[in-house]
C-alpha cells in the first residue's frame, strides 16, 4: 500500500488506513464525543492543545461540535456511525475501509452518510450490499464465494451483480 510491502511494514501501513464498521457502538470507547474523537489522537505525539483543536475542527465540520459533551453511547444511530467516522477522520489516514456502514442506519442517515463519503479526499473502500451507495464510485469489484468474479466501473459490475444473484 502506498509502496509499502503490508506483510513488512504493517505498523507503517496501519497509519495511513482508517476502519469504519457496520455497528458505530463497536468503535466508540469514551464516554463523551468530544473524548471519542480525540481517544484516537492519544499516540500522535501532538500536545493537548492541538489535539484539542483537531477534535473541534472536525466536530464542528461534521455537524456534532453542539454535542461534545454529550455521552457518545446515547447519540442516535446516524449521530453514533457520523462520531465513528470522525473518530477515524482526525487522524487523517490516506485510506478509509468502511464495512457495511450504512448496514443499521435508516434512509435519510444512508444517504447523509454516502453523500459524506463522497466528499472526502481519502481513497474509499467500502464493503457494502447496498448497490445504491456504488453509483459515484469509479470501480466496483464483486465477490462471489471469496472470488473475484466482476472488476469494473459501477454499472456494468452491478449488472452482472444482479444477473448472479438472480
Amino acid at each position: 500500500m502506498n509502496g509499502l510491502e503490508v506483510g513488512k511494514h504493517g505498523r507503517q501501513v496501519r497509519r495511513q488506513v482508517g476502519f469504519v464498521f457496520a455497528d458505530p457502538d463497536s468503535q466508540i470507547v469514551m464516554p463523551t464525543v468530544a473524548e471519542d474523537v480525540a481517544f484516537s489522537l492519544r499516540r500522535g505525539g501532538l500536545s493537548k492543545a492541538e489535539i484539542a483543536q483537531r477534535v473541534t475542527a472536525v466536530l464542528d465540520r461534521y455537524g456534532l461540535g453542539g454535542h461534545r459533551d454529550h455521552p457518545a453511547h446515547l447519540l442516535s444511530g446516524g449521530q453514533k456511525q457520523l462520531l465513528a467516522l470522525m473518530s477515524v477522520l482526525v487522524v487523517e489516514p490516506a485510506v478509509l475501509v468502511c464495512d457495511e456502514p450504512t448496514t443499521l442506519l435508516d434512509l435519510s442517515n444512508k444517504r447523509r452518510f454516502a453523500a459524506l463519503l463522497d466528499e472526502l479526499p481519502q481513497q474509499i473502500l467500502l464493503v457494502t450490499h447496498d448497490l445504491d451507495a456504488l453509483d459515484s464510485f469509479d470501480r466496483v469489484i464483486v465477490l462471489d464465494q471469496g472470488r473475484v468474479v466482476a472488476d469494473d466501473s459501477p454499472e456494468p459490475a452491478l449488472k452482472f451483480y444482479r444477473a448472479l444473484v438472480g
